[in-house]
Order: C-alpha cells, then sequence, then structure tokens
C-alpha cells in the first residue's frame, strides 16, 4: 500500500512537472510569428483564440484563469504584430483598428526633434508643435497622478518616457498630446510595471539617462549590456563618458543634423558633452526601448574599458587598455 501511495505521488509530482515547464514553454512561445490583422467575429471569445493561432487550448485556459482579461473582446479588426507572444497578445487586442488609422514608426534612437520633424513630414503637425506640446504638457499635474515616474523635480520636458514603438492613429483627428499619451501609456506598461517599478524616480531617471546614451551608441541587442557595463565603470571611476552621441543635443538637431556637424561641437563645454565634463548628461538625450533599458540595469561585466565600431561594418571592437584602443582605431577607423 504504501509503494502504491509513493508510486501515485511520484506519478503526480512528475505530471506537475512537466504541466509547469509546458505552462512556461507556452507563454514564452511566440504565438503570432509574422504581423497579421486579425478578424474577430461576435461570436468569438478570447478562449476560441487557440483556434486562430498557434496556441494550447488547454494551457489557454489555464493562462486566462491566471491572468483573467477585464473586458470583452470587440468583433473588430486588429493588427497584430511580429513575434508576439501570449501576453502581448491580449495587450494588443484591447486595441481595434480604426479603418481610418495610419501607423507611425517613432525609432529607439530619435529624440524630440527627429519625432518632430517625422510628424512635420507626415503633415500632422507644424514644425515645433510637438516639442511645444511636450514642454506645455509636462506642466499637467494630473499627468504624475497618472504616471507617478514623472514626478522629478527636474522634469523639463518628456522626452524620455515618450516609449519608442508603432502607434496608430486617426489623421483626421491628430494632436500631439494624443501621441504623447499613448507613448507615456506605453512606457508604463512595458517597462515601468516590468523592470521600474519597485525603483525610486530619482534611480529611474539615472538608468534612463544612462541608457539613453547606449540607444546610440549601440544598436546590436547583445552588446549593449557591455557597452552599458563600460560607461557606467567610467562613470564610477570618474572618467569622462567620452560619447560623441551627447555633443549635439542642446543644439536641438536631429541625429541626421548631428552626423554632419558633430566635429564642430565636440570640444565644445556644455552640459551634456560627455566629451569634456564627467557624469551624465543634464538630461537624457533620446528614448531607449525596453531592450536598452533592461541592458543598463543587467550589465554585463567585463575588462573592458573601451569601444569603438567599424566603419565599414559597424562591427563593434573592445579593448582592454588604451594601446589595445589605440591598435582597435588603426585595424577598424578607416
Amino acid at each position: 500500500m504504501i509503494k502504491l501511495i509513493k508510486l501515485i505521488t511520484l506519478i503526480l509530482i512528475t505530471f506537475l512537472i512537466i504541466l509547469h515547464f509546458g505552462y512556461q514553454n507556452f507563454k514564452d512561445k511566440v504565438s503570432v510569428e509574422n504581423e497579421t490583422i486579425l478578424q474577430i467575429k461576435k461570436w468569438d471569445n478570447f478562449y476560441s483564440l487557440s483556434k486562430k493561432f498557434n496556441i494550447n487550448n488547454a494551457f489557454l485556459k489555464i493562462y486566462l484563469k491566471l491572468n483573467p482579461v477585464n473586458q470583452n473582446l470587440q468583433a473588430w479588426k486588429y493588427k497584430i504584430k511580429a513575434w508576439t507572444k501570449i501576453n502581448n497578445l491580449f495587450e494588443q487586442l484591447k486595441i481595434p483598428i480604426n479603418e481610418t488609422d495610419i501607423s507611425l514608426t517613432i525609432l529607439e534612437w530619435w529624440n524630440i526633434y527627429d519625432i518632430d520633424n517625422y510628424l512635420t513630414k507626415k503633415s500632422l503637425i507644424k514644425k515645433w508643435d510637438f516639442i511645444k506640446s511636450i514642454q506645455k504638457y509636462s506642466k499637467d499635474m494630473n499627468l504624475i497622478t497618472q504616471f507617478n515616474f514623472l514626478d522629478l523635480d527636474n522634469l523639463q520636458t518628456l522626452e524620455w518616457f515618450l516609449y519608442p514603438d508603432t502607434y496608430y492613429i486617426n489623421p483626421n483627428n491628430f494632436s500631439s498630446n494624443i501621441l504623447i499619451n499613448k507613448m507615456l501609456n506605453n512606457f508604463k506598461t512595458k517597462v515601468y510595471n516590468k523592470i521600474l517599478k519597485w525603483k525610486t524616480n530619482k534611480e529611474i531617471y539615472n538608468i534612463i539617462n544612462l541608457a539613453s546614451i547606449v540607444e546610440k551608441e549601440e544598436r546590436n541587442n547583445t552588446e549593449k549590456s557591455t557597452v552599458a557595463w563600460i560607461l557606467k565603470k567610467r562613470l564610477e571611476n570618474k572618467w569622462m563618458i567620452g560619447a560623441d552621441i551627447t555633443v549635439c543635443y542642446p543644439h536641438k538637431l536631429t541625429s541626421k543634423e548631428c552626423k554632419m556637424v558633430v566635429s564642430k561641437y565636440i570640444n565644445e563645454k556644455s552640459d551634456y558633452n560627455t566629451r569634456t565634463m564627467i557624469w551624465l548628461p543634464k538630461t537624457p538625450i533620446s528614448n531607449p526601448n525596453f531592450d536598452t533599458i533592461n541592458a543598463v540595469i543587467n550589465y554585463k561585466k567585463s575588462s573592458y574599458w573601451y569601444y569603438l565600431h567599424d566603419t565599414k561594418t559597424w562591427k563593434i571592437y573592445y579593448g582592454k587598455t588604451n594601446a589595445e584602443h589605440e591598435k582597435n582605431k588603426r585595424l577598424y577607423l578607416k
């Protein structure tokens, strides 16, 4: 009898282990590999999604029990992004497509001058309107109630909390404030609630500030945590960060404009030039994405102090000493 109980217990434990790992794999698995437009019929519900996508029905039911969706699935069309996992799928099913909507793609390494230029070219605003809206909107105290991470003494702009992503807007009813609110909500959902919620606002500010530099310095996600550590290590040892990309920001230039004139400002003394001052810039200089912010928090320690990119391939090369860095310069900066 005891042996039978032990056998049943063993089988039960094995089953629970398999169930646990199967469920974890279900949550981490990509449900939608390619961007698609999903048509939801009036008789559809969240449980019927397993028929529309490659989703295990049993695990879907468990997921919905553990993570109830506090709204009904509306019959409409929805745009589902490529490489969507189960949790992001439900988020995207909260936003039906407006038939007149257009997409706006805000890139990760852009600053507010890039965004303003982009919206101007789309004929959605007049030049500088987006920037003016940010400056005015940042003084709205109701924002702090809605987004408590904005509760900063030196808040001058909403720049660094405007999450880079693709947004769908109605061009006939567009306003900068509507887009700004969408971007702040996106930051709260995709970044703050996941990895910043337990940090103080000052810590968040410094993390975003450093991440805004890493975002512009390194485009490859696999290298960002190493670059973040190098810059962080320089700061801790009272070195100048030495990132060329920071020098243009006070001159209100787009990223493209900055590349053309960066040498003009390289030796200029300002609150942003990390080649002439120690510490972070006065404010962040771009809007980093989740991967970059996460790389700054979970930096990868190494013995490197230097890095540079091959001017032809953009491959990154590291150096432990100034001698190694100078050698890399001779080899890859041609």
